[in-house]
């Protein structure tokens, strides 16, 4: 029974065969190619309208360079020396600049404002970082500027302060004055410690706060320092309340309970905790194999924690390990 039903599908098939080809459908050509041929042709022809206008369709992660040739916006800041390929990592902002136009709006009085009153020297770094910047308006930027002059921070500090952190002037005054009441209160410092700390560390004030409540907490709580050596650190190293906390964690650990370094060298020298752990741990393993890891400086052989940290490996091995450099690397491939 299967064998007949297959000889007669196959006679089907044969005999639907014999009706394509006697209808005298063109196998060789179908419609279907004929429009595409059509199309090609088309395309071929001359124009005289300028076509170097029409770009292709690009994603979100298209390029910035394909649209320079007719943008007068990404020109001048191409003039700027703005680099277009970090802007085109984040689409809506790259979509936001390609809508821009200099002329409409009041973009060139942005720049000025930026650059001859604030000071800010490098303007096309500073829009490659905040280029929504020039969605602001020149008022609000005044504003912005004016409350710091009304908070005693001298000229130079404002200059250094935006320089440092473009981001400043995206905040309103009123969620910068919370920012700066917030450090004041939560570390106990006058006026101009406050301003001092915003100087040295612009970023740290627009930081997330959660990150910042947490790093305060792991440097009371958990590496034991009191409420004025807190005081000391975030004056003197504000940047360690930036890193992640077990990092953090991680290197106070080595420091002082396996180097055993005790709190108050950490404060004399807080630059040991920005260091990558691994560097710390080959320096000090060294010296100890050499008898050298002497960080006591009322001891002979005196090793400050900066030699951990600084100098080169050669600068390192002369003036504190008292070797060749050459029995440094190769103790480097032991470890």
């Amino acid at each position: 029974m299967r064998c007949i039903l297959k000889r007669l599908s196959v006679i089907n098939a044969l005999n639907n065969a014999r009706r394509f080809h006697n209808s005298g459908y063109n196998f060789d050509l179908t419609n279907h190619d004929l429009n595409v041929q059509q199309k090609q042709n088309n395309a071929l022809q001359t124009t005289s309208e300028d076509l170097s206008v029409i770009t292709s369709y690009f994603p979100k992660s298209f390029n910035l360079a394909a649209y320079v040739n007719s943008s007068d916006t990404l020109q001048t800041l191409l003039h700027l020396n703005v680099n277009l390929s970090k802007i085109e990592k984040k689409p809506f902002v790259a979509e936001k600049i390609l809508k821009l136009n200099f002329e409409e709006e009041d973009t060139k009085g942005i720049l000025m404002f930026i650059k001859d009153y604030v000071g800010v020297e490098d303007i096309g770094n500073f829009l490659t970082k905040n280029p929504l910047i020039l969605f602001e308006t020149v008022e609000d930027l005044k504003i912005r500027v004016n409350y710091l002059e009304s908070k005693k921070f001298k000229n130079e500090s404002i200059r250094r302060i935006i320089t440092q952190n473009p981001f400043w002037l995206m905040f309103s005054t009123i969620r910068i004055d919370k920012r700066l009441g917030y450090y004041q209160e939560k570390f106990k410092l006058c006026g101009s410690e406050v301003r001092h700390l915003a100087t040295k560390q612009p970023n740290l004030i627009t930081y997330n706060l959660h990150h910042i409540q947490t790093n305060s907490f792991v440097i009371k709580e958990e590496m034991g320092f009191n409420d004025n050596e807190v005081k000391q650190l975030i004056l003197k190293k504000p940047k360690l309340w930036m890193i992640s906390q077990n990092s953090l964690l991680e290197r106070f650990n080595y420091v002082h309970n396996i180097m055993k370094i005790p709190h108050e060298k950490v404060l004399h020298y807080p630059n040991i905790l920005l260091c990558r752990n691994f560097k710390v741990k080959q320096r000090h393993i060294f010296l100890e194999k050499l008898g050298r890891a002497q960080y006591d400086t009322t001891k002979e052989n005196y090793v400050p924690l900066s030699a951990l940290v600084e100098d080169t490996d050669q600068d390192f091995c002369k003036r504190y390990a008292k070797c060749l450099v050459d029995d440094f690397n190769t103790f480097l491939k032991t470890m």
